[in-house]
């Protein structure tokens, strides 16, 4: 089976999804800090990661960053990888999503989800905006009782087989 990489907006469940499937693996775009840095261009190497572990066969669940949408549409996907896909909520589940994202930062205290949750308060609609009109495929969640899993398998079924 050839792999797919899926740019996933911040709080889907990303990294809860890749522990219960198989072959599905959450790339965290937060271990390509070195530090308290980032280099400008540390979105290469973490395309670079994800298309080559997608390579393999794998679906890779990577950050929704802008840098990373532009790059993962600037090269020719490897032979083994059959498309790039995005996974995002529709902009009418803004309250509800900045709702999530808060109460995701209460519980972990983690500061990768209180920059999540400050940059959906700040973006939210411009983020949306952006991702549906990438020139990508996008699969949009219309109410918060969605299954991820079920998604990812439409997005495996129609590029993947």
């Amino acid at each position: 089976m050839k792999g797919l990489v899926i740019i996933g907006y911040q709080g889907i469940g990303k990294s809860t999804i890749a522990g219960k499937i198989g072959g599905c693996i959450d790339l965290e775009s937060g271990n390509f800090w070195i530090g308290e840095h980032r280099s400008d261009d540390w979105y290469i190497p973490y395309c670079q990661t994800a298309l080559s572990i997608a390579n393999q066969g794998y679906t890779v669940l990577t950050s929704s960053h802008a840098v990373v949408v532009d790059f993962m549409k600037s090269v020719p996907l490897p032979e083994n990888v059959a498309g790039v896909v995005v996974m995002c909520p529709s902009r009418t589940m803004k309250d509800e999503w900045i709702k999530r994202l808060a109460e995701r930062y209460h519980k972990t205290g983690l500061h990768k989800d209180y920059k999540a949750l400050m940059n959906a308060i700040d973006r939210f609609d411009e983020n949306i905006v952006e991702l549906c009109g990438c020139g990508l495929p996008v699969y949009q969640f219309n109410a918060m009782d969605y299954d991820l899993g079920e998604y990812i398998d439409m997005a495996e079924r129609k590029y993947c087989r």
